[in-house]
C-alpha cells in the first residue's frame, strides 16, 4: 500500500514537473549576414555562419510565452569594388615625405567575428497536442567578440609622387612602388560598434511527449543602429618598415582620402537563417 501511494506520489511529481510553466531549450543555426549600408563606395553581399543558442521560456498561458537566453555564433560579412583609386601622404625609408598612389582591381574584403546575442521576444503558437505553428518577435543585443577584417585584390599597382623633385617613381619594387598581382593583405582587427537587431521567427514545434518540442523555424533579423565607429583611415597605407607589406584598413573604417568621403555614411547588421531546437520543461 505505501509502495502504491509512493509510486502515485512520483508520478504526480513528475507530472507537474513535465507541465511546469518554465522550459529551457538548446539549438543549432544556420545564418546569413549582410552589411546594409547607405551610399556606399563598396557593394555588399550575403555570407555564410553558424552558431548555437541556449533559451529559457515561461509560458502566460496555453498560446503566449516569454523567451530569453544566449546565442554564440559566428557571423562573416563582405564588401568588394571592381576599380579603386587613391592617394595618401606617406614617409619613405629615407625619411623622405612623398604621395603614395595607388589603385586596386577585384577588390574584396570579409569581415569576421564570434557574436554573443541576448534575445528578448514574446511568442505564440496556435493550439495543438503534436503539431503547432509558431511565430516569435523581439530583439537581440549582438556583442561582437573580436572581430577581424582581411582584405585582397586580383591586382595593385602602386607609385610614389615626390613633390619635391615633382617626379613619380613607378618602381623598384622593393620599395613598394610597381604591380603586384593577386595579393593577400594581413588581417586587421575591427573596430565597430556592436548590433542591436529587431527579429522575426516563423515555425513549427512538433511534440515529443512529456513537454518536450522541437522546433524548426526560420528568421529575419534587421539591425537598429549603426555599426560604424570611425571612418576616416585610408584602405590602404605605405609601410615604411616593410615597404612591400602594405597596410590594409578595413573598408568599414575608411574615408576615400582624396575626396574626404567615406566608404559608407551608416552600416547596419542584417541576418536571416533557419533554426532548429529542442525544448524541454524544468
Amino acid at each position: 500500500m505505501r509502495l502504491s501511494l509512493l509510486f502515485v506520489a512520483l508520478t504526480s511529481m513528475y507530472s507537474s514537473f513535465a507541465q511546469s510553466d518554465w522550459k529551457a531549450s538548446v539549438g543549432a543555426q544556420l545564418i546569413f549576414a549582410e552589411l546594409n549600408a547607405d551610399n556606399g563606395l563598396l557593394n555588399t553581399s550575403y555570407q555564410p555562419g553558424a552558431g548555437i543558442n541556449f533559451g529559457i521560456s515561461y509560458a502566460l498561458n496555453e498560446n503566449w510565452n516569454i523567451h530569453s537566453g544566449l546565442g554564440l555564433s559566428y557571423l562573416q560579412t563582405s564588401t568588394n569594388i571592381d576599380t579603386y583609386s587613391d592617394q595618401v601622404d606617406a614617409v619613405d625609408t629615407e625619411g623622405e615625405n612623398f604621395e603614395f598612389r595607388y589603385r586596386l582591381e577585384q577588390y574584396s574584403e570579409t569581415q569576421r567575428s564570434t557574436v554573443l546575442s541576448i534575445p528578448i521576444a514574446v511568442q505564440y503558437e496556435s493550439n495543438g497536442n503534436q503539431t503547432r505553428f509558431y511565430s516569435k518577435i523581439g530583439a537581440n543585443a549582438n556583442l561582437f567578440l573580436s572581430p577581424k577584417s582581411k582584405g585582397s585584390a586580383n591586382s595593385l599597382t602602386t607609385s610614389g609622387y615626390y613633390e619635391r623633385f615633382n617626379a613619380e617613381l613607378t618602381a623598384p619594387r622593393f620599395a613598394g612602388f610597381g604591380t603586384f598581382e593577386n595579393i593577400e593583405f594581413g588581417e586587421n582587427d575591427l573596430e565597430i560598434n556592436n548590433s542591436f537587431n529587431a527579429f522575426l521567427e516563423v515555425g513549427v514545434k512538433e511534440n515529443f511527449g512529456s513537454g518536450r518540442w522541437v522546433y524548426f523555424g526560420a528568421f529575419v533579423e534587421y539591425g537598429l543602429n549603426d555599426i560604424l565607429k570611425s571612418n576616416n583611415s585610408s584602405l590602404l597605407d605605405y609601410n615604411t618598415n616593410m615597404t612591400t607589406d602594405f597596410i590594409n584598413n578595413s573598408s568599414l573604417s575608411a574615408a576615400q582620402q582624396s575626396t574626404g568621403k567615406p566608404f559608407f555614411d551608416k552600416v547596419t547588421l542584417n541576418t536571416v537563417g533557419v533554426r532548429v531546437k529542442y525544448e524541454f520543461g524544468i
